[in-house]
């Protein structure tokens, strides 16, 4: 698998981007919550772990790092995105053995050297990449579920995309206004104008 294809597999959905996406219009509460992917709660506690390690990863093209508002965003809109392929899956029946993603691990390994150069190479944290692995197959595998025998790229994404639209409408997605707002034709987590202060930083640890 290609570094172009495992960055695009890994990180998100990129053809989701131009799709309008039918989501539930209520937004129910968030106590406690970030967000919520139909009776699922993306928890505080679990988007700051995600944004801390986003924070101190530079972006694999400009070498930079996110401000605190783009990696919360980018880290709240990866979670809602794994949710939805996740839930996909199972209803598919797709799953992902440990032996897969050592093998994938393994096949990038001879590329790039290291374990650590396949995170920097395709701009994941070290510390995520066999989370990013696993959802990279698991995204593959869903697609192939969804369009056996199509080799098409764009055939595959309108059936990716039409089956996560489903998904996303049957369950809902709803984003605490203090980490931005869910923007479905993006499918993703945009800036809210619910609040205008900044966005806290997570608590000091040690």
């Amino acid at each position: 698998m290609s570094r172009k294809r495992f960055a695009c597999t890994a990180v998100g959905v990129p053809a989701l981007a131009v799709l309008v996406l039918a989501v539930a219009a209520c937004s129910p509460q968030h106590p406690g919550a970030a967000a919520t992917v139909g009776n699922t709660r993306v928890s505080v506690t679990a988007l700051n772990a995600a944004t801390a390690i986003t924070e101190q990863t530079p972006d694999a093209n400009t070498g930079q790092l996110p401000d605190r508002t783009t990696a919360v965003e980018s880290s709240l809109t990866q979670i809602i995105r794994d949710h939805l392929i996740a839930d996909a899956a199972k209803t598919k029946g797709v799953t992902v053995t440990e032996g897969e993603i050592q093998s994938l691990l393994a096949q990038e390994r001879q590329t790039n050297g290291s374990d650590a150069a396949t995170a920097k190479a395709n701009g994941i944290p070290f510390a995520g990449l066999h989370t990013a692995v696993y959802q990279a197959l698991l995204l593959n595998k869903l697609i192939t579920a969804l369009a056996p025998g199509q080799t098409d790229q764009t055939a595959q994404s309108a059936a990716l995309t039409a089956y996560l639209g489903k998904i996303a409408t049957k369950e809902g997605v709803s984003v605490n206004p203090r980490y931005g707002a869910w923007q479905p034709q993006q499918f993703q987590v945009v800036a809210s104008d619910a609040f205008s202060s900044p966005l806290p930083s997570a608590p000091a640890t040690g």
